[in-house]
C-alpha cells in the first residue's frame, strides 16, 4: 500500500513538475507539494505522510501490524489515489 502511494504521487510529480523523487521517501510530499502548491488538498498531504512514516516499520522491521492498521492505511491509500486519479486525469 505505501509502494502504491508512492507510486501515485511520483506519477502526479512527474505530470505536473517533470520529475519524481530519487531520494528519501519523506521529500516526496515536499515535491508534491512543489508541483501542486494549494492544489495538493492538505488531507491528502496528511494521507501521504501517515503512509510514508510506516514505511521503514513496515518494509524492514520485524513487528506486525494489526489488521485494524492494515484497514486503515487501505482507507488511506484508496482516497489518496481517488484523488491523485482525478488529478491525473487532468
Amino acid at each position: 500500500m505505501i509502494n502504491c502511494a508512492i507510486a501515485y504521487a511520483d506519477a502526479v510529480t512527474a505530470k505536473f513538475k517533470g520529475e519524481i523523487n530519487q531520494g528519501d521517501h519523506q521529500a516526496v510530499v515536499k515535491l508534491l507539494r512543489g508541483a501542486l502548491g494549494n492544489e495538493l488538498p492538505n488531507r491528502q498531504e496528511a494521507n501521504l505522510k501517515t503512509l510514508l512514516e510506516q514505511k521503514d516499520e513496515v518494509q524492514y522491521g520485524s513487528r506486525a501490524k494489526t489488521r485494524d492498521d492494515a484497514l486503515r492505511a487501505l482507507k488511506r491509500l484508496e482516497e489518496f489515489a481517488a484523488w491523485a486519479e482525478v488529478v491525473l486525469s487532468k
